[in-house]
């Protein structure tokens, strides 16, 4: 399920707002090729100035909410490891849990690029994703002079201990070890049992397995609970301390545009047709 309280953000919801029209238009265009019977149009639409600033930001703010949501996918399937049977799988309980918690770091981990690159888009800074990195974007002028500074520096601070362990997996291929994390001896020892009785000769009784992860399951998805909320704070504080820089480079292009707008209104005309066109005088 969508992460609500996110996606309902104000920067979102305007976001989402101002492109309603693009989105309206582009449902119509779609409808008209399906009553036609063709899949896709001839021509490629070229977003005005504005909408291209709206869409950038609505996709990358977007994508915090998606990475949010998969790392919830993440706790929930751990928590299936003490629900579904395991016989004849191939697999083990505790595989399971191992490689969907690091699938869970390895995307907490990428919330910081994530909101990095949402800031580039709103600031406008013009770097290309791959260069957002934590000392161009918090040091640039416009941004350090803002609360969004801060808040993505306690939002690093937040992330920087799962670093080791999102590396173990991204550049060496390993899962980080979830005794080691939980500090649970229990954890380790079923690690142990769980890789025998997939070799098919076990020496502990099944049930015994399932009695020691109904134990453990429970508290690692509730320390994910509470990282997931904390998590969630931090992302929030950035996108309140975008929202009146995106609200205000939003309304200051829109009113740029708004002549053109208007005359293509009343004319039937366009200017779609001008790919790179940013300067609404080049459209007259």
């Amino acid at each position: 399920m969508p992460n609500d309280s996110l996606a309902s953000h104000p920067l979102i919801k305007l976001a989402m707002e101002n492109l309603r029209p693009l989105l309206e238009e582009a449902k119509g265009g779609l409808l008209g090729l399906a009553e036609q019977g063709e899949v896709r149009s001839e021509g490629n639409a070229t977003l005005l100035e504005y909408e291209f600033y709206d869409d950038d930001v609505f996709r990358n703010s977007s994508a915090l909410v998606d990475a949010i949501d998969r790392m919830e996918q993440s706790q929930r399937l751990i928590e299936t490891a003490g629900k579904v049977s395991w016989e004849a799988a191939g697999l083990d309980r505790h595989t399971w849990i191992e490689y969907h918690y690091s699938y869970y770091v390895v995307t907490l981990v990428s919330l910081a690029d994530i909101t990095l690159i949402l800031t580039n888009s709103v600031f406008r800074l013009g770097n290309r994703e791959r260069d957002c990195k934590p000392d161009l974007i918090t040091r640039n002028w416009w941004v350090a002079s803002t609360a969004v500074k801060e808040a993505l520096e306690n939002l690093a601070k937040l992330i920087q201990p799962y670093k080791e362990g999102r590396n173990l997996h991204v550049h060496q291929g390993k899962l980080q070890a979830i005794a080691g994390v939980m500090g649970s001896k229990l954890l380790d020892q079923l690690k142990l049992f769980s890789f025998v009785e997939r070799a098919g000769k076990p020496v502990v009784a099944s049930a015994v397995l399932e009695k020691g992860y109904a134990i453990e399951i429970p508290k690692i998805s509730g320390r994910l609970n509470q990282e997931r909320a904390a998590i969630k704070d931090r992302i929030v504080a950035v996108l309140d301390a975008l929202f009146p820089v995106y609200k205000m480079k939003s309304e200051e292009l829109h009113q740029k545009w708004r002549p053109v707008i208007e005359k293509q209104a009343k004319t039937g005309g366009s200017v779609r047709g001008k790919a790179g066109l940013t300067d609404p005088d080049l459209s007259r």
